[in-house]
């Protein structure tokens, strides 16, 4: 028996019927059954791109993704699409987003199940999630786009939702990390870099002549001609400084270590203007060491040394003589307490599954080190690295699909500098971090995605628990290693 197509039938009627030759619809029937008398076969999408966008104080703002097809659309195409979050079930993870009704508290995006339909001769589409504004800081946070259309086999978008409010860590400068690995947050995300406002993964203005505004991390700086005193006179300088009122403010402090590590750009060399807030915006050029208020925690050591930032060597970290005379940067702070040894303001939760939220930071962490597994941290044993490719391979092995050490997420990376940095209390010693939330923490170099700027062939920037220092080693270590998700 011989089958006929019922849309060559269709197209042949057309043919010869000078009744459809005479309405509207002609061009559109013979673009669809062209000289061969068959159906042109619809468009299908070729690409669907992920997207992001700021996030916007209030109201909404609009998440757009890139429907590209691989030809004009012959009768138009329709898209179906569904709106999830990316969470691990019935955890609240940090960078995650929430779906829901935006007027409700704490949604970050309207939950929808819809479909486009992408008009005949158009190659292109969008499709639109709406992105729930707040003024409150939070990592940056995805959501997950679930797409399918005729003639594919769909797939998943992923929409990130870009933090624009005040709070969290800065970047730090650098584009160029460990083995190849790509950069994340403000050190590669467009929408939060421009020239015009500092360096590469800083945000700065200037509201008075003598304040710096960092709008990432929200605070004040003085800019300050070089001072040095030594530790015993920064008491007397600072009463001195707040009686004069610059820039209207009277609480002007000596700056945590964290504090002066979020002003300096690891892009740049030894001798260069290591601090990102000179680069462009401000003047006040940090050269040599200044003071942090921290005091060394080691049990004798407090009276004699304290911490110090050195901003002409990288911004390494270590401690000096309190008889030396350093620089002298000040900050506006409303509470000047430096971060106690414990977890009483619940900075830190801890999930239960191998990871650790930080809430000051909005970064999630591996609660051991590599190779350790249980919540204790002692079933190991712990792993040495000795170069990148050694670090690359693990973190591939830990973010593989069915892995048994991921805690269920597949988006673990190597830390920056920064980020490594601010699990250091130096109000601890041994290790210097909370050894309650982060057990199995040892006085071995970890390592950090940051390369070093004067030698970025062989020197990575690590990192030592034992007490808080922070230098450039050799990237044949050994080196310990504790990874990291979420931020900004």
């Amino acid at each position: 028996m011989k089958f006929i197509h019922t849309k060559n039938i269709a197209c042949n009627l057309f043919r010869r019927s000078s009744f459809w030759a005479s309405i509207s619809l002609t061009s559109l029937l013979l673009t669809a059954c062209g000289s061969g008398g068959a159906l042109e076969p619809e468009a299908v999408v070729q690409s669907f791109a992920n997207a992001q966008v700021l996030e916007g104080n209030s109201g909404t703002t609009m998440l757009q993704f890139l429907v590209t097809l691989d030809k004009p659309a012959v009768r138009g195409l329709v898209v179906s699409f569904s709106t999830s979050s990316t969470a691990k079930p019935g955890v609240d993870t940090p960078g995650t987003a929430i779906g829901g009704v935006c007027s409700t508290a704490n949604i970050d995006f309207a939950s929808t199940s819809s479909k486009i339909t992408i008009a005949a001769g158009a190659k292109t589409g969008f499709v639109t999630i709406d992105v729930c504004g707040d003024a409150k800081f939070e990592p940056n946070e995805t959501l997950k786009l679930t797409w399918s259309s005729p003639g594919s086999l769909g797939g998943v978008a992923i929409g990130t939702i870009v933090n624009d409010d005040a709070g969290g860590l800065n970047g730090t400068g650098a584009t160029a990390l460990m083995g190849g690995l790509a950069a994340t947050g403000r050190d590669a995300i467009t929408l939060t870099n421009s020239s015009v406002d500092g360096a590469l993964g800083f945000s700065y203005e200037r509201p008075l002549a003598d304040c710096v505004l960092d709008k990432v991390t929200g605070l004040t700086w003085q800019r300050l001609d070089p001072v040095k005193q030594p530790y015993s006179g920064l008491g007397a300088y600072v009463a001195s400084i707040n009686a004069s009122r610059p820039c209207g403010l009277s609480n002007w402090v000596i700056p945590t270590v964290d504090q002066l590590l979020s002003l300096m750009d690891a892009s740049k060399t030894t001798g260069s203007a290591i601090n990102a807030d000179y680069l462009g915006v401000a003047g006040g050029d940090m050269r040599g060491k200044y003071w942090s208020r921290e005091s060394r925690a080691t049990a004798g050591a407090a009276a004699a040394d304290a911490w110090q930032v050195d901003a002409s060597n990288g911004a390494a970290v270590s401690y000096a003589s309190k008889t030396d005379l350093l620089g002298i940067r000040l900050v506006s702070e409303a509470v000047a307490a430096s971060p106690a040894c414990n977890n009483n303001n619940l900075r830190f939760e801890d999930f239960n599954d191998g990871a650790i939220s930080d809430r000051h930071t909005g970064l999630m962490w591996k609660k051991c080190p590599e190779g350790y597994s249980d919540s204790a941290c002692s079933v190991g044993p712990i792993l040495s690295f000795s170069s990148a490719n050694q670090v690359i391979t693990h973190l591939n092995s830990v973010n593989a699909p069915n892995s048994s050490t991921s805690s269920g997420y597949s988006d673990w990376r190597v830390p920056t500098k920064n980020e490594l940095a601010s699990l250091v209390l130096r109000s601890c010693a041994n290790p210097a971090t909370l050894a309650t939330i982060f057990p199995g923490t040892d006085a071995l170099n970890f390592i950090t995605a940051t390369l070093d700027a004067d030698s970025p062939a062989t020197r990575v920037w690590g990192v030592d628990f034992a007490e808080g220092t922070i230098g450039p080693s050799l990237l044949a270590g050994p080196f310990r290693l504790r990874l990291v998700r979420a931020g900004q």
